[in-house]
């Protein structure tokens, strides 16, 4: 921005009295002469410059977007209706094919020992005595002596003819073969019936008063408080169960209470007089 300043004064008014003074006059002046004069102009000049300063300064810029979104009100039910039980559906049963029954294993005999197929049908007939090898004369499985001496043995053996187990004395008893045993020897015990899988049944004169002997438990005598009516002190009995294992046993004076169990598959008395019955 630029500013004149004015003219001066002095110089302008000497000016116009010279030029007034030569006009004036009808007479030739020297003083009238022209005269130059120089008019110096004074000017004050005052120039602003602007000076602009630019200052950067980073301004982060947030571009918004904006996207529009329609919205569904969801409309609320003015009655909500109560919820009923929802009724179970049972399915249509399908058809279960009948099990097959399985047959219950039976001892098989070996048959690279057994001379002819008829020979498997004689396996369960009654025995006497005598010796017979397992799975080719006999069958395993118990068999019950029918014999009533007192001077009654069977042996079990291997195929090295160690004894499994044995017996020696009132007839009467059971002998529980093995299939694993080799070979069975019977002697003076009467016939020998095979009674594995038989259906038991309780004699008449199961509670009846018994002496010396073997007797099969719900067979042959009722499990229960039996009472020794002897009074010798050689009286021996024993409780067995279904492999002549012995439960236990009493050898002594007479006089005494065996309580049999149901589960006993066998007693056996010896001297000890006559047993009697006392109930459960």
């Amino acid at each position: 921005m630029i500013k004149k300043a004015g003219f001066r004064s002095e110089l302008l008014i000497v000016s116009l009295l010279l030029l007034a003074a030569c006009t004036s006059a009808a007479t030739p002046c020297p003083a009238c002469d022209p005269v130059e004069i120089t008019v110096v102009h004074t000017q004050e000049v005052q120039v602003e410059i602007p000076v602009t300063v630019e200052i950067t300064v980073p301004v982060p810029v947030t571009q918004i977007i904006e996207v529009p979104v329609t919205v569904t009100p969801t409309p609320t039910p003015e009655n909500s209706p109560t919820s009923t039980l929802t009724p179970t559906i049972t399915p249509t049963p399908t058809e279960t094919p009948t099990p097959t029954n399985t047959p219950t294993p039976t001892q098989t005999p070996n048959l690279s020992l057994t001379a002819t197929a008829q020979a498997m049908g004689v396996l369960a007939s009654s025995k006497t005595d005598g010796f017979y090898l397992v799975g080719v004369d006999i069958a395993p499985g118990k068999w019950h002596s029918t014999g009533s001496g007192d001077g009654c043995y069977w042996l079990r053996q291997d195929s090295n003819q160690k004894i499994l187990d044995n017996h020696f004395g009132y007839a009467g008893g059971t002998m529980t073969i093995r299939a694993t045993d080799y070979e069975v020897q019977m002697d003076d015990c009467g016939r020998w019936i095979y009674v594995e899988n038989a259906e038991t049944t309780l004699a008449e004169d199961a509670a009846e008063p018994k002496k010396s002997g073997f007797y099969t438990v719900g067979v042959e005598i009722v499990p229960g408080r039996w009472r020794s009516t002897g009074s010798d002190d050689g009286c021996y009995w024993a409780r067995l169960d279904a492999y002549q294992n012995t439960i236990d046993n009493h050898f002594g004076l007479a006089g005494g209470t065996l309580t049999i169990r149901a589960s006993d598959y066998e007693v056996a008395f010896n001297d000890c007089g006559t047993w009697e019955y006392l109930g459960q």
